[in-house]
């Protein structure tokens, strides 16, 4: 069973830091100075901070402004390790063939809707994580989503009989009817135990999670050094203030 990783603190720093950039924060004096510092700073010379942060990082900027800055790039793997954190947390379910199992549940009750259920926020989370590793385009987030897309295709005759097909983008869509058809022994047999699709995805979607979180780390030490150091460059950070 995956013992999900504790990202509170990493929530923190990205509201944190998407208050302070956007001028809202009320928490702290220090926020307050922050904020106070910002609302001078004139938009061509964030935009070029922003730029250098996407460039230091290895994210792709297109020209039509997809990420526009640190702050975009920062939120953008926020919701890349939340959605392969629901990932682990979906595969947990699905994989698990214990007592208390969704599959030994729907033995008992004749009911497949819990499982259906489970497969089905795999697959959306499954997708928005494929969706936000596309928008990165860093090297990690291009090879773990090809992992993940080949993964996907050798799995593709097990996941069809239960009404998943892999779309050429690598993900992953729900055919209801066929899903919905699918008796409990094929539907444990395709997702359930450690060897299944689902368990496997989230291997990939376990270290998809991990570099979400370090590269949140590395946009938000990046974003709060780019500030000093453009302020420093004034003269004393403080007298900025006055």
């Amino acid at each position: 069973m995956r013992v999900p990783r504790n990202y509170m603190s990493s929530l923190l720093n990205g509201r944190n830091m998407n208050s302070l950039l956007s001028g809202n924060s009320k928490s702290s004096g220090t926020s307050s100075l922050l904020q106070r510092a910002l609302s001078r700073t004139n938009g061509s010379r964030r935009s070029r901070l922003s730029l250098q942060d996407s460039k230091t990082n290895g994210i792709n900027r297109s020209s039509s402004g997809n990420l526009t800055g640190s702050v975009n790039a920062e939120k953008l793997y926020y919701n890349m390790k939340y959605h392969a954190g629901q990932v682990c947390d979906y595969a947990d379910k699905l994989s698990d063939k214990g007592e208390d199992s969704v599959y030994e549940k729907a033995k008992s009750s004749g009911d497949t809707e819990e499982i259906l259920t489970n497969i089905r926020g795999f697959v959306k989370q499954y997708n928005s994580m494929m969706a936000n590793m596309k928008e990165s385009g860093s090297r990690s987030d291009v090879n773990y989503q090809t992992q993940l897309n080949n993964l996907a295709r050798l799995s593709s005759s097990e996941l069809a009989s239960t009404g998943v097909t892999r779309k050429t983008d690598g993900t992953l869509v729900i055919d209801e009817k066929k899903l919905a058809a699918a008796d409990i022994e094929t539907l444990e047999k395709v997702w359930g135990g450690s060897s299944s699709f689902a368990s496997r995805a989230a291997l990939r979607a376990d270290s998809v999670e991990a570099y979400a979180e370090r590269s949140m780390e590395a946009q938000a030490s990046t974003a709060y050094s780019n500030l000093f150091n453009s302020y420093g460059s004034k003269g004393n950070y403080f007298n900025f203030f006055s």
